[in-house]
């Protein structure tokens, strides 16, 4: 079970989240898909370490509409 997985949804806050992240031994990658009440999806991901900056990039991509994703 990742990092993201154990929390209680909606009422976990960000601060929770970050400390949860900072306490933690060992790299993360966790994503977890929610739905906003209107029905939009949303996506809350946690990674840390190396994985973190090619994320960044992708994400960046994704962002800027470019074809490299």
């Amino acid at each position: 079970m990742g990092l993201l997985t154990k929390m209680h949804w909606p009422t976990t806050t960000l601060l929770e989240l970050l400390n949860d992240a900072e306490q933690s031994d060992g790299d993360l990658f966790d994503v977890v898909h929610l739905e906003l009440n209107d029905g939009r999806s949303y996506l809350v991901a946690v990674i840390t370490g190396d994985k973190a900056e090619k994320a960044d990039g992708l994400l960046d991509c994704l962002r800027d509409g470019c074809e490299e994703v």
